[in-house]
């Protein structure tokens, strides 16, 4: 995967209550998918995000990928919840208990028990200055283990909230990292 535009000035939103705005865009875009495997391949120069697990997904693997001068993040996980009127892009409807909802993920529309392993990641974050190797957000059970990630403008890796929780992460090598914001 080579060369995409940038999304930097696509619409962005709220992943959740962490301080990240992110645009749900990337070349490798996972909707309502299961047991999908995205391996051994190079994205290199890409001006958006490289991959995303967004809403629905269970069981996917992201394994020894390159990622290299990217624009944005590298991979995403970012689930939906219920909690906004609006957070239909693109195939989600909101229950009609908004606004009073909170933060309810009984619904599953959310990537679940997914494995981030022994990728590489460099140089990320070219453009859009709120992104990391790995952000997740609205996503539960996740391992990330045995990745390599450095040279990025803020957190390597990043929880952005604690929903479901039974997360791991485990060998990871990050360094070089918060290189632009403090």
């Amino acid at each position: 995967f080579k060369s995409t535009r940038y999304t930097y000035m696509e619409p962005h939103g709220v992943p959740s209550g962490g301080d990240w705005a992110l645009d749900r865009i990337a070349a490798v875009f996972l909707e309502g998918t299961e047991g999908v495997t995205v391996q051994g391949s190079n994205f290199e120069r890409l001006d958006g995000n490289g991959v995303i697990l967004s809403g629905y997904n269970r069981n996917a693997t992201v394994q020894e990928n390159d990622f290299a001068y990217i624009g944005g993040n590298a991979i995403i996980s970012w689930g939906y919840t219920n909690e906004t009127a609006d957070s239909g892009f693109p195939m989600y409807t909101p229950r009609t208990n908004f606004p009073n909802a909170g933060v309810d993920g009984t619904d599953g529309n959310h990537p679940l028990d997914n494995k981030i392993l022994k990728n590489l990641g460099r140089e990320v974050g070219l453009y859009e200055k709120q992104s990391s190797f790995y952000i997740q957000s609205k996503t539960a059970r996740s391992t990330i283990s045995e990745n390599v990630f450095f040279n990025g403008p803020r957190a390597g890796i990043n929880f952005n909230d604690g929903f479901g929780g039974g997360d791991v992460l485990a060998s990871n090598l990050v360094f070089s990292t918060c290189r632009e914001s403090g």
